[in-house]
């Protein structure tokens, strides 16, 4: 009789775990950006939240999750000057990353647009670096 009690709970424990790891989690779109850039060929990727305060009912003031940051630091030549470029993926939420492509947000802080191609690679990274004459 105790052995049966035993495999019942132990049934229901792997139940609610399957269940639980069925749900997305918190982290969950970051871990899925730092796996797209890691296989795009970026080394030692780290990812940060964007995020957009928002008041949603009764005026709560509320933190949302709407893309994922990577800061890298590139040479583009041989001199020793380095730009700052900022690769940016659109999210949903913390679980959810938004379209299937990431794209050049900054370069030194400066926002940059219509640097056309989805998901850019180092090596491309660095070709629109220097078609837009940024000397790294």
């Amino acid at each position: 009789m105790a052995s049966r009690r035993y495999v019942a709970t132990a049934a229901s424990v792997a139940i609610a775990l399957v269940a639980l790891t069925g749900c997305g989690s918190d982290g969950d779109a970051e871990r899925e950006y730092v796996d797209k850039l890691s296989r795009a060929g970026y080394e030692a990727v780290t990812v940060s939240p964007e995020t957009k305060k928002s008041t949603g009912r009764k005026n709560r003031k509320r933190k949302s999750t709407v893309a994922y940051d990577f800061t890298w630091r590139v040479n583009t030549d041989s001199d020793p000057a380095t730009c700052e470029v900022t690769l940016e993926h659109p999210a949903y939420n913390s679980t959810s990353l938004r379209g299937d492509h990431w794209h050049v947000d900054e370069v030194d802080d400066e926002d940059v647009e219509g640097w056309g191609g989805n998901s850019p690679d180092p090596d491309t990274v660095r070709k629109l670096l220097r078609e837009h004459s940024y000397d790294c």
